[in-house]
């Protein structure tokens, strides 16, 4: 069995090259030359049935080998005289697999008129032991195939996935809120007016939203990261260093006076799911966000998480010097780029973080946040005016909704519709 298995290998290797050759050419002198004898044997394909004259070369084991390395299957193991082509047997084990109804007896028949012959019972016996082989050959190499992928224990659909939690996170400063000020009495600039607002004790009750004292306590890590991160070693690391400005505490210094929360900074599940929300407080997508996020997470769902992040290649040099440092490399997080933000990163930093060339990925493209933001923000009108309470309640009420009614429905459909 393992020459005739050997023999289907090579002669499938041989269709996909320029030297593939139908078992209707005749003998290769090259081959005669070569030491190679010859042996008769009544071919039947779709369209055609005749004697044909093959070549045994010496490296073959059978004669059956022989003829299978030319793909014919022949209908006796020993001194065969008929064989059916491989392809006419393919298309057979196809249409039947369409259609079970279809069974060999009407296929030979089917033969039989297209031959112009008349059908005889043996004719479907020896289709049915040609038949036979070929499919036992295919079990063979299915195996083979699945030794080479480490998928031939019994329990290898139980094996543990390479990412427990596929997430996006991104910051969205549509969800702005303006903050109250005092009314001007001198001219002065508004930005540097007190705020009018009132103490509140209403706290949104909300287990996805991160509280504002929790987030803060990552301020300085980012401080501390980013002078690690300067030296010359960690750019050589991130190939990237230096491209994105999104994390420049400098630039986020400037920004307008006029709003208390900036917007908001959101991870959500590879499925649309919100995970975590955090405020912007008066600055826009500093780095305690994402910091804060990842430390929440891994503290819920433990290791094995990948995240992606539109400069996640930064990102992830720093959360590795950052406080939670020893933390993320413990639980083996992965800081991946996402598909359509990974073409302006360089190539280098493609081969290390982008979705595409990661293993365990699949066809996510972890550009969720886009999509979850391209619904979110038509809330920005009913927020904008609001105190710091309702603004919370609000878009804590939305994600909500949609996760219940949106992302959860639309899951469901998709699940049911795979397992009808």
């Amino acid at each position: 069995m393992h020459a005739l298995i050997d023999s289907y290998i090579r002669w499938s290797h041989d269709q996909g090259q320029t030297n593939g050759r139908s078992a209707f050419e005749g003998v290769d002198q090259a081959d005669i030359d070569a030491g190679a004898e010859r042996w008769k044997v009544r071919v039947v394909d779709v369209f055609r049935a005749e004697e044909v004259i093959c070549t045994i070369k010496p490296n073959d084991s059978y004669i059956t080998s022989a003829l299978i390395h030319q793909g014919l299957m022949p209908c006796s193991p020993i001194s065969p005289t008929t064989a059916i082509t491989i392809n006419a047997l393919e298309l057979f084990r196809t249409a039947h697999l369409r259609s079970p109804h279809f069974s060999i007896q009407a296929f030979v028949k089917t033969l039989c008129d297209l031959h112009g012959m008349t059908f005889q019972r043996v004719l479907s016996r020896q289709f049915s032991i040609s038949l036979d082989l070929y499919l036992q050959i295919r079990s063979e190499v299915d195996k083979l195939v699945s030794q080479a992928l480490h998928r031939d224990s019994a329990d290898w659909r139980e094996a543990a996935l390479k990412f427990k939690l596929l997430y996006a996170m991104d910051g969205n400063d549509s969800l702005k809120r303006v903050i109250r000020r005092a009314p001007d009495l001198d001219g002065d600039d508004t930005s540097t007016r007190p705020s009018s607002e009132l103490p509140t004790g209403q706290v949104v009750c909300s287990t996805v939203y991160l509280a504002r004292d929790y987030v803060d306590q990552f301020t300085n890590d980012v401080a501390d990261a980013r002078n690690t991160s300067t030296s010359t070693k960690n750019k050589d690391e991130n190939p990237c260093a230096g491209r994105w400005k999104n994390m420049d505490d400098q630039k986020t210094k400037k920004t307008w006076g006029i709003y208390d929360e900036m917007g908001i900074f959101l991870a959500v599940c590879r499925h649309g799911m919100s995970l975590l929300i955090a405020d912007m407080v008066q600055s826009s997508e500093l780095a305690k966000y994402p910091l804060a996020v990842v430390n929440k997470l891994v503290e819920t769902f433990g290791s094995d998480l990948g995240g992606g992040y539109d400069i996640g290649c930064q990102f992830s040099t720093m959360l590795s010097r950052s406080s939670i440092g020893p933390l993320i490399l413990s639980s083996c997080h992965t800081c991946l780029v996402g598909t359509f933000h990974g073409h302006a990163h360089r190539w280098l930093c493609q081969l290390s973080h982008l979705t595409l060339y990661t293993e365990g990925i699949g066809l996510e493209d972890l550009e969720t946040c886009e999509r979850t933001f391209s619904k979110s923000n038509a809330l920005s009108s009913t927020v904008r005016h609001s105190s710091v309470f309702h603004h919370q309640q609000s878009i804590s009420n939305y994600f909500e909704y949609n996760d219940d009614y949106e992302v959860y429905v639309n899951l469901s459909n998709f699940i049911y519709s795979k397992a009808g």
